[in-house]
């Protein structure tokens, strides 16, 4: 999936709601708290992510996504009386014991509260509860890791097209999986040196 969103524009819009909360975000003290406190925090996390070492950007990212969750909770016109209050996570590894590849994820049962659960269920998109899925898998499903597999096996990802917002002037000169080519608008700085 390719979305064309100017990050800056969107969390522009996001603040905007702060002030005038979508749902029943709109309807109490404490959601509305909830919703404008969470979607700060989201921000901040998901920007720290983007400039940190990827040692800590994975911490950063779930408990940006934590928030997220909470703002999409407290703004949910589904969820009634206190069910929007998120208690745990909802999700959970296990087979520390397994190679990396093999650990096992699963979400808590349909109708705890429970973030991944609850915000699932907003969303209308089931969970899987009992059924342990490999992290291979997951890991799979993000774009961003189709050039990192975790093993050599043959295995199913999901369709993902690259699209580029320039064609190159040119034949490129040296092509590597692991350098990121900057976005539109990056200067290039110069060396000491040039002048």
């Amino acid at each position: 999936m390719y979305i064309d969103v100017n990050a800056d524009e969107a969390w522009e819009r996001l603040r905007a709601s702060r002030w005038k909360p979508p749902g029943r975000a709109a309807g109490t003290a404490s959601r509305r708290k909830t919703y404008a406190a969470a979607l700060e925090q989201t921000e901040q996390m998901f920007r720290a992510a983007a400039v940190v070492g990827p040692a800590t950007r994975p911490l950063q990212v779930f408990y940006g996504l934590s928030q997220a969750g909470r703002a999409i909770a407290a703004a949910a016109v589904t969820l009634k009386s206190e069910d929007w209050r998120l208690v745990t996570h909802g999700i959970k590894a296990s087979g520390f014991d397994k190679p990396f590849p093999d650990i096992e994820i699963r979400t808590d049962p349909p109708g705890t509260h429970g973030s991944f659960v609850r915000v699932s269920e907003v969303l209308d998109s089931p969970v899987w509860e009992k059924d342990a899925v490999r992290l291979e898998d997951v890991w799979d499903l993000l774009p961003l890791n189709l050039d990192y597999p975790l093993t050599g096996r043959e295995r199913p990802t999901p369709l993902f097209r690259r699209r580029e917002r320039h064609p190159p002037a040119g034949p490129p000169l040296a092509e590597h999986p692991r350098v990121r080519h900057p976005g539109p608008g990056h200067q290039r700085r110069q060396s000491p040196s040039a002048g």
